[in-house]
């Protein structure tokens, strides 16, 4: 097998100002999403997790750390017990990232139903981590992500309601997931007035009325002209610079 993938590169070019990927299907049979970067190419999986590995034996750590709080609520009743170690966290932020960043390329494909998923499987890890960690610093480093993931979830739950030419079941969903932030801030204190105006409620509202509006022509994208400007920044990912997820 040749390694070299010079030809590859020649033949598709990488240009600086937006985001260059494609799906292909791999030697296994497999679709893979690659993306054009400028010191070469990236490539994830479609399924499972974005690098194809099996962490302890299961499809994903969601998958692994999962199965093991059935075991300890199947033989305590409970799985209070069960504590992350410093070597899980490590673990669990390098799968959460993944998801992130397979969840920005699936966006851009239309794949809106993969995107969703990805969204949920990180709010899935994210439960485990609020729920199994004894560091508060470090649950906190993922909780005040999370109404950005639940928009993301609305996002790719409308967009994939939106492209069957289902507008109320996408209103639906973005309005659900705007009750969840709500209920998410509403739990830290935040009064109603700070709520109504964060950018996750902000942005929802906005396309939950665009949507509305639009319902006879239909909604095809949920993208940087439905933001207001000063909501550029999330979408500075897109460069696909791969940002600290700590980054604000």
């Amino acid at each position: 097998m040749n390694a070299d993938i010079s030809e590859i590169l020649k033949s598709w070019d990488y240009q600086s100002d937006s985001l260059i990927l494609r799906k292909i299907a791999g030697e296994d049979g497999k679709e893979k999403i690659q993306i054009r970067i400028n010191l070469g190419i990236l490539q994830m999986e479609t399924e499972g997790r974005p690098d194809g590995k099996t962490p302890h034996n299961s499809r994903s750590l969601l998958e692994y750390y999962s199965s093991i709080i059935n075991e300890f609520i199947e033989r305590d009743k409970n799985s209070s017990n069960f504590v992350l170690n410093q070597d899980d966290m490590v673990e669990l932020d390098e799968e959460i990232m993944q998801y992130y960043h397979r969840r920005i390329c699936l966006f851009a494909l239309g794949d809106y139903t993969k995107a969703k998923e990805d969204a949920k499987h990180n709010l899935q890890l994210m439960d485990i981590i609020k729920e199994h960690c004894r560091d508060d610093d470090y649950i906190e480093s993922h909780e005040r992500f999370r109404p950005f993931v639940l928009m993301e979830m609305a996002r790719g739950a409308g967009l994939e309601n939106i492209k069957i030419g289902d507008y109320a079941s996408a209103m639906k969903r973005v309005g659900d997931v705007m009750d969840m932030i709500e209920r998410f801030y509403m739990e830290r204190g935040v009064d109603e007035d700070e709520i109504q105006e964060s950018r996750e409620i902000r942005i929802l509202n906005k396309w939950r009325s665009q949507i509305h509006q639009e319902w006879e022509g239909g909604v095809t994208e949920m993208d940087e002209e439905d933001y207001d400007d000063d909501d550029d920044e999330w979408f500075d990912d897109l460069d696909f610079d791969f940002p600290d997820y700590d980054e604000d």
